[in-house]
């Protein structure tokens, strides 16, 4: 596997990461004021599936944000799945296994 694009991964799931902390922690005060817009459901759970798995469960966790299971469930679910995925893509990757 090219390292090249081992690099540009590993890349992209931090800038991810990191948009989707950042994302999350803006909904997260808009949702004090509900005069304010939020962000929709789908835009958090895209970029948590699209490479912001560990900035989306930082995001739920530290920030405790969408960690209510009884009816945020979809958001523990996708987030757990996408972590391992990406963490699982990157670990191939590393290993030149992929």
């Amino acid at each position: 596997m090219n390292t090249t694009l081992t690099i540009v991964y590993l890349i992209l799931l931090g800038a991810m990461s990191f948009i989707t902390f950042t994302v999350f922690a803006i909904d997260k005060k808009s949702s004090h004021n509900e005069s304010n817009g939020r962000i929709p459901e789908i835009v958090l759970l895209s970029l948590t599936s699209f490479g912001g798995s560990i900035g989306a469960m930082l995001g739920m966790y530290v920030l405790r944000h969408k960690t209510n299971f009884k009816t945020k469930y979809h958001f523990a679910l996708t987030a757990w799945i996408s972590l391992i995925v990406q963490i699982g893509l990157a670990v191939l990757m590393l290993l030149n296994l992929a």
